[in-house]
């Protein structure tokens, strides 16, 4: 239903097509009809619970108020329910950490972005949902037909007649000691912005800091790059240590955008550092001058289970993923706690609940891609969205649900303020250096979730480019992309 953009920038399947306040059609798909689609009188006031604010989830939301509902019924009431009351675009949270773009730009709040919508939003944590009519299948799949209740930990509760799951994953500690309170990860706003003061406060020492980044995938290369980066020529000679157990990175890379990676860490002279981190220690240590304070001692063990310790200024914490999804919760559940859905994104037992995103687990048409299984990324997100609204509103509306089908459409990777790698779909291409940047800026500029933050975020970025050109124009004019140097 979706044809694979021949562009770079993430781009969700055309289908299910959405326009606001016009008659929704079908997608132009192959749709499979599911017998227990529910087609009552008066679903169209339906209550819509989404829980979780991330990609799939507001992004769920925002296409199902866009869709048309039955005329002459009332509309169904969206609702979104997430702890925090921003939204987090995180890939460009490591602008956040080189300060390079605002705190609004990359985390709005959910009031604003849900002001010119219908979607409501409520700020709470969710403890638990029970289905009316449960029961419990032979091989013991936990279902539901009907709608049923969301707790919230204060107490409250969230009525809902269709539910749709987009709680996402967050960072774990993997069981190392001391790695949940000695170093910083970067899930959210807050995480970015600590990891930028701490770097602020190491520069304005005129300290040589230590940094170490647990993690050699794709998060942990561009953390690493940003970092440097930023230390150089700001800090007397910061020093940015990766630490990965098989001592490579981003080893399912496609391979021009590992090589662009390595040849970035290579020139920042980034330390990739073999060893498996068994615990973090906040110690009393003292700096070059001999001046007490205090740092994070990491202890790994190397593959030939030899142990070493080395202190560091700053711990960035970028491996292991949790699924935040509560294991008692009656679903059926991976041994990851992903939940487990239908080719529909339906959940596996239950007729009015889906799931999306890093938190599910779809039996997706990996037809035509390299993957085994969907990749936790926020393109797989964008995707599914379209898929899940569309789902649910035939669902409610009597239409026929469309089978998932994920189209890869690239991958996109930071390495600097003005730098960045961008593998192609076709033909293992990858763009690296300023072009990709750009690229890059554009692709997220256009994902941005409604046109009314695309276009305030798009109005800042234009009128910095017009300061700095004000200001040093063949700086500006030198830092541009060559596009006949793009490709080879």
């Amino acid at each position: 239903i979706a044809r694979a953009s021949s562009s770079s920038a993430p781009r969700a399947p055309r289908a299910p097509r959405l326009r606001a306040r016009r008659r929704a059609a079908a997608p132009m798909a192959r749709a499979t009809t599911s017998p227990d689609t529910d087609a009552r009188d008066g679903a169209a006031g339906a209550n819509i619970v989404v829980l979780g604010g991330g990609f799939g989830g507001l992004y769920t939301a925002l296409k199902l108020d866009a869709l048309e509902w039955r005329a002459g019924t009332p509309r169904p009431t969206i609702t979104i329910v997430d702890r925090a009351d921003r939204f987090v675009f995180k890939p460009l949270l490591y602008e956040l950490v080189n300060e390079t773009l605002a705190s609004w730009e990359v985390a709005p709040t959910f009031a604003e972005l849900l002001a010119p919508t219908n979607v409501k939003f409520v700020k709470g944590d969710v403890v638990g949902f029970e289905p009316e009519n449960a029961s419990v299948a032979r091989d013991g799949t936990p279902c539901s037909t009907d709608g049923g209740t969301c707790a919230l930990r204060d107490g409250g509760t969230v009525p809902y007649d269709y539910l749709v799951l987009a709680l996402g994953t967050s960072t774990s500690d993997g069981g190392v000691i001391g790695a949940k309170e000695n170093a910083i990860a970067l899930n959210t706003a807050e995480d970015a912005e600590r990891m930028a003061k701490v770097l602020g406060d190491l520069e304005r020492d005129g300290k040589s800091p230590r940094v170490a980044v647990i993690g050699g995938g794709l998060s942990g290369v561009e953390l690493s790059a940003v970092i440097a980066e930023r230390l150089a020529g700001k800090a007397a000679g910061g020093n940015v240590d990766m630490i990965t157990p098989s001592g490579r990175v981003m080893t399912g890379a496609p391979p021009g955008q590992r090589e662009a990676a390595m040849k970035v860490l290579d020139k920042a002279n980034v330390n990739v550092v073999g060893g498996r981190v068994t615990r973090l220690d906040r110690v009393e240590a003292a700096d070059d001058a001999g001046a007490p304070s205090v740092a994070t001692k990491v202890t790994m063990n190397d593959a030939n289970g030899e142990e070493s310790e080395q202190m560091y200024d700053l711990v960035c914490w970028t491996v292991g993923q949790r699924a935040e999804t509560p294991s008692d919760w009656p679903l059926s559940m991976t041994a990851t706690r992903k939940v487990k859905t239908d080719a529909t994104l339906r959940v596996n037992g239950h007729s009015r609940v889906y799931a999306v995103g890093d938190a599910s687990s779809s039996a997706a048409d990996l037809m035509g891609t390299n993957f085994d299984v969907l990749p936790s990324t926020a393109q797989v997100a964008f995707q599914q969205a379209d898929y899940a609204a569309w789902n649910v509103w035939a669902s409610i509306n009597g239409r026929a649900a469309l089978p998932f089908r994920y189209q890869h459409i690239g991958d996109m990777m930071v390495l600097g303020a003005l730098d960045a790698a961008v593998a192609l779909p076709v033909g293992d291409i990858t763009i690296d250096g300023p072009a990709a940047a750009a690229l890059r800026r554009v692709a997220y500029l256009y994902r941005m979730p409604t046109n009314e933050h695309r276009i305030k975020v798009a109005q800042r970025w234009l009128e910095d480019g017009v300061e700095d050109f004000a200001r040093d124009p063949a700086a500006f004019l030198a830092r541009l992309p060559n596009p006949f140097a793009t490709f080879p």
